[in-house]
């Protein structure tokens, strides 16, 4: 086995959209990052054909920008996004060409100087008096031993502060219900404008599939024909028919489909995977393979029954099954969800999240989508551990409740956590001093010169 030691000023373990926006953040400051991830590539979720979500709160005012903006800015020179909508459902949407994200996360992370290492997988944590000292990573017999200063853990799951012995919650009530994740897949030759006009001339195929869902007037055929950059969300009515003559291929009440930036191309985001725990291995290998299996006879049934999908077919498989929810770690501070619901926006916030109380549920509840009126602040304390002194996080697996991760989990959110973690990890290397100790008034100042959004006065 090949042995590695690496010594870094700051290490992020996880390559998503918090993990990139943290290292490239990082490195900008002037520090040596490294930034590791499991796969052969960098950008974790975007590169599943999901669009990021998050901008713009429910009544079209903006949530975030910063870093989030620079990524669908760049995108978009090259046509590889449709830039940001306001979407009556998911208040605003931009749509990404999934392969090009790839390719534009290793060039801004060059430009930056952030190094890069692929293929591997924490496995280890070592923790001296309260402080992670190293993170052990393993890929193809490869033992690769990370000395840093500062470690933000962006994997989503929580991976190295799990290792660390830290405090985590997950799921909702004793059983630690987990919203239950989806295999996506890219179909090609669909022709948008028949799924449209059919659901021009059947608008009950656009209602709500439970009582729990809160979408606002004008999520309907017009909107969807005014502009490509969308998500339909729909056919609950067709669905309940297939239900109801057993013979539905996934146990949900629509469909979900991201309109793609070729023609003819769209994301399928329908399959439903039961009961996985995205930290169990076992789990993981099942719902991969219940996945693919789901996906050919969902594409079967829309070319059976859906309207302008008669000759669609799959022209690739995302690489990794997408997780919604696993660990969520004790932090210095927490958000619950009536103060997400009341639009409390504290004074020491490093980012705002506008998008919907949105939760999977994983039995017969469904979905509950419920709007907020206005968006809600993220304490900078949520991101710093409260029991590894030198350790920070940024995305889903920040210090927020079972209902509130269903807002915060979303990319341009979790992008905006990734840039001030970034920032705050360079702050407290600058000053010796441990994140928790960071100046976060001078943060923010820092954020907002980074044209990050902390308050609906900017």
């Amino acid at each position: 086995m090949k042995q590695y030691e690496f010594h870094y000023d700051i290490a992020v373990i996880g390559g998503g959209p918090a993990g990139l926006a943290t290292a490239i953040t990082a490195a900008r400051e002037g520090k040596r990052v490294l930034l590791a991830d499991r796969n052969g590539f960098l950008g974790g979720n975007l590169t599943i054909g999901l669009p990021i979500l998050g901008f713009l709160d429910e009544h079209g005012k903006r949530c975030v920008a910063g870093f989030a903006q620079e990524l669908v800015d760049r995108l978009c020179e090259r046509d590889a996004c449709y830039g940001i909508r306001e979407c009556p459902k998911h208040n605003s949407v931009a749509n990404v060409d999934a392969e090009a994200v790839k390719i534009l996360a290793f060039e801004m992370c060059r430009e930056a100087g952030v190094e890069v290492l692929l293929h591997v997988e924490a496995i280890d944590a070592a923790v001296e008096n309260g402080r992670l000292s190293s993170v052990t990573l393993y890929g193809k017999c490869n033992r690769v031993t990370v000395f840093a200063d500062i470690f933000v853990d962006c994997t989503g799951d929580g991976d190295v502060a799990c290792l660390a012995g830290c405090t985590y919650e997950k799921g909702r009530g004793e059983e630690e219900e987990l919203m239950p994740p989806t295999v996506m897949c890219t179909i090609e030759n669909v022709n948008d404008r028949a799924l449209l006009d059919y659901v021009e001339a059947h608008p009950e195929e656009m209602k709500p599939m439970s009582a729990t869902i809160e979408t606002k007037p004008g999520y309907d055929a017009a909107y969807f024909k005014a502009d490509p950059n969308y998500v339909f969300v729909g056919m609950t009515q067709l669905w309940a028919r297939l239900k109801a003559e057993g013979i539905c291929p996934v146990d949900r009440g629509n469909i979900i489909l991201i309109n793609g930036l070729h023609k003819g191309q769209m994301y399928v985001n329908t399959t439903r995977l039961l009961n996985v725990d995205g930290t169990d291995v076992l789990d993981l290998t099942r719902g991969e393979m219940e996945g693919h299996m789901q996906l050919r006879k969902l594409i079967e049934t829309f070319r059976k029954f859906v309207p302008g999908f008669e000759n669609c077919y799959i022209s690739s498989i995302a690489p990794s099954i997408g997780i919604r929810e696993t660990r969520r770690f004790k932090g210095l501070k927490c958000v619950h969800l009536e103060e997400a619901l009341d639009g409390k926006i504290p004074e020491d916030s490093i980012c705002l999240s506008g998008y919907t109380i949105d939760i999977h549920y994983n039995n017969s509840k469904g979905t509950l989508f419920k709007k907020l009126e206005r968006a809600f602040g993220i304490p900078y304390g949520c991101l710093v551990s409260a029991e590894c002194e030198n350790l920070l996080l940024a995305g889903r697996n920040i210090s927020v409740d079972d209902h509130v991760v269903g807002s915060t989990r979303v990319m341009a959110c979790c992008m905006a956590m990734g840039q001030a973690a970034g920032l705050a990890a360079s702050m407290a290397l600058d000053a010796k001093k441990a994140p928790a100790d960071v100046d976060v008034q001078v943060l923010r100042q820092k954020l907002l010169a980074g044209n990050a959004i902390l308050s609906y006065e900017e």
